[in-house]
């Protein structure tokens, strides 16, 4: 479905009754509400009217948590617990999901919007095929990313797959083309008057695409990667339908390179440590900042080799 002058309307409104049921639910105050009459149908855009009840089912299964604690490096983030239920019940295994949003009342408009968009893009892209386990351990799905539990104690956390921040880079793209759709609803003519005055407070912030400020450097690292035609798609596809398995040999494949997508992955994950490490170094910073370089460079190696042997890039 394409949506344009005829239909932006009735696309917009079908949602408000649905947003009032989890907000009534919720107990969301009125400014949250408002901003979610216009995200819920950005999401159903993004990923396809087939998905709208899986969509629906995700924001009604995460509810948002405000919270009065300040966090300077933290203003948002989306967490789960793992349950087991009693003996002969299914699933065997379940969680409780939550989003919490931090410094909610200093927040502008468009952080606001970005916040909550990039944490509830990280549930809709665990929905699908979350849990999976065996014998002896459970792992849970973040997006690309696998926490292992320990099945007789599930509070004990085995492993964590080094693709967190391949995760996050993926995230704050595809968060940043969902307000860019949500930007573009202020093109057309909008009925309700609080819509066309938030989408024009929206619209007159953004000076041109949107860029969240969220993982600037490894997502300029990247950059070449998120315009590949082939990645992305392929990528996108498989995270949001829980097919993240599938993900470590097909890259392997086309870089002819056994374990380039893991080391890739793994890279990202120490520059972004190092990045942090580095504000507190005092001494011989320049010696940290060439070995952040260099893990760069070999980001940059791989990225162009997948490129290059890409047919459609």
């Amino acid at each position: 479905m394409d949506i344009n002058q005829e239909n932006i309307n009735e696309f917009l409104n079908k949602y408000i009754s649905f947003v009032n049921r989890i907000s009534d639910k919720n107990s969301y105050p009125k400014n949250l509400r408002h901003v979610l009459y216009l995200i819920v149908p950005a999401f159903v855009q993004k990923y396809g009217f087939n998905y709208e009840s899986t969509i629906e089912r995700c924001f009604e299964e995460v509810p948002i948590i405000i919270s009065e604690k300040e966090n300077d490096s933290c203003t948002a983030f989306f967490a789960r617990n793992m349950k087991k239920n009693p003996d002969g019940e299914k699933p065997l295994y379940y969680t409780q999901k939550y989003i919490v949003l931090q410094q909610y009342q200093n927040a502008s408009l468009i952080e606001l919007f970005d916040n909550i968009i990039h944490e509830m893009n990280h549930a809709v892209n665990s929905i699908i095929n979350e849990i999976k386990y065996d014998e002896k351990t459970v792992s849970m799905r973040t997006g690309l990313v696998y926490m292992t539990y320990d099945r007789n104690n599930l509070k004990k956390v085995i492993s964590k797959d080094n693709t967190t921040t391949l995760e996050e880079i993926i995230n704050t793209r595809q968060t940043e083309s969902l307000i860019e759709i949500i930007k573009n609803y202020a093109n057309f003519e909008i009925d309700n008057p609080e819509f066309s005055s938030c989408l024009y407070s929206i619209k007159s912030s953004i000076s041109s695409d949107y860029q969240s400020n969220a993982y600037l450097l490894q997502s300029y690292v990247c950059k070449e990667l998120m315009k590949n035609k082939t990645f992305i798609p392929t990528v996108e596809n498989l995270r949001f339908k829980g097919n993240v398995d599938d993900i470590p040999s097909w890259f392997d494949n086309i870089t002819n390179i056994d374990g380039s997508y893991l080391k890739l992955a793994r890279l990202l994950d120490e520059i972004l440590e190092d990045e942090k490490k580095l504000v507190k170094v005092k001494w011989f910073k320049n010696i940290k900042i060439n070995k952040i370089r260099e893990k760069i460079n070999a980001v940059l190696e791989i990225v162009a080799i997948f490129d290059k042997n890409c047919v459609y890039r």
